[in-house]
């Protein structure tokens, strides 16, 4: 079976991190997998991983330099194309198409929300690309509810396979460097509009006479104006921009708190790490993240503390709440790490590879999809 995963590029949020985990783990089961990255991008030593060298997927030649890459010989025989994001999923199957490529196409869908959906244009877009997709991967039974929402004529070709981790290497152990006195909460993520850490810092201020420590891994657009943000309320030796790092599970185990203030999310790849390495989380009551940390017969389990993402009042007592009781960051910690546990990536790869393999024999009425 050969699989080739196409994407705008290899670095960055949990759409990048997901598709690298399959791919990898996809060679490590043998199977003849293959990634491309339509920008500039460094997939380090991973075998199999291309890039076309462009700033950004949206310049003008990315779809001619494309159709060069998908016009080799070896594609010929290619099973499955699996397409992530906008708009590698708009260019991918109209090029495969043209060239008569037989290859079964899929896309992941892996976020809540997107600007296209608010538009007349931008919906006739995703009308079109989406008619070329055989089947439609969400992340979460909320990225399924938008989009259908959105395309109600997709019901069919929709079907909810979770994210996942590897849990191993986030849970904490015994040679862990011991925490300090001072409680660090720690968010991650790109420094871009939607991740609201503005409101974050604001809240912080509200409670700025409490112990604590606020990390920021991420790097963005915004961050000269967070940055101005944090000077203005005093808040310097507070708040510590860490920028884009590779050590994030140490980080996670030296953390005692996880924020996450975005306004909308698929399902957080960043939020399950946090529940694995045993930290309480404090997040946004929005779609996707709230299917992360709850069901909808067990609300009020000690999980999570779910926010009003722009209620910075409602944020600084949750906040100050867990400072204030060591215990309760205990309970709430080892409930989230249980509640992880449902979300290795083990079975999210394992769900994917049985979808390729039913796909590439082009088998696709034994495959019943789910909402």
């Amino acid at each position: 079976m050969k699989i080739l995963h196409v994407i705008n590029s290899f670095e960055g949020g949990g759409a990048e991190k997901l598709t690298l985990q399959i791919h990898q783990m996809c060679l490590q089961q043998g199977i003849d997998s293959h990634a491309l990255s339509l920008m500039q991008s460094s997939a380090g030593s991973l075998p199999n991983a291309y890039s076309l060298g462009f700033d950004s997927p949206y310049q003008l030649s990315v779809p001619f330099k494309l159709y060069s890459f998908l016009s080799q010989p070896q594609w010929k025989d290619i099973n499955v194309i699996h397409v992530h994001l906008f708009p590698s999923q708009l260019f991918t199957p109209i090029i495969s198409r043209y060239l008569n490529l037989k290859a079964s196409l899929i896309t992941t869908e892996h976020s809540t929300v997107n600007w296209r959906r608010n538009k007349f244009y931008g919906k006739l877009i995703d009308k079109i690309f989406y008619s070329f997709y055989q089947r439609i991967i969400c992340v979460c039974s909320a990225a399924a509810d938008s989009l259908l929402d959105s395309q109600p004529q997709l019901m069919k070709k929709i079907t909810t396979i979770h994210n996942g981790i590897d849990i191993q290497e986030y849970l904490p152990n015994s040679t862990l460097k011991i925490k300090g006195n001072t409680p660090i909460i720690i968010s991650i993520g790109r420094l871009v509009e939607l991740k609201n850490y503005a409101t974050a810092i604001r809240a912080l201020n509200k409670i700025s006479e409490q112990a604590f420590e606020y990390w920021i891994l991420g790097s963005g657009v915004l961050e000269y104006e967070l940055r101005e943000l944090v000077n203005s309320l005093n808040l310097e030796s507070k708040v510590k921009f860490l920028g884009f790092r590779t050590d994030v599970p140490d980080l996670l185990h030296q953390a005692d708190i996880f924020l996450l203030t975005s306004l909308w999310e698929g399902f957080n790849l960043s939020l399950l790490e946090a529940m694995a390495a045993e930290l309480p989380v404090i997040v946004s009551n929005v779609p996707g993240v709230r299917e992360a940390v709850t069901e909808e017969s067990d609300e009020k389990s000690h999980v999570a503390f779910l926010v009003e993402p722009l209620s910075e009042d409602d944020i600084a007592n949750k906040l100050s709440k867990l400072l204030a009781d060591q215990n309760l960051r205990l309970t709430m910690g080892k409930n989230a790490q249980i509640r992880s546990s449902r979300f290795d990536i083990k079975q999210t790869v394992t769900k994917y590879i049985d979808l390729y393999q039913k796909m590439s024999v082009n088998n696709l009425s034994t495959f019943t999809p789910t909402k």
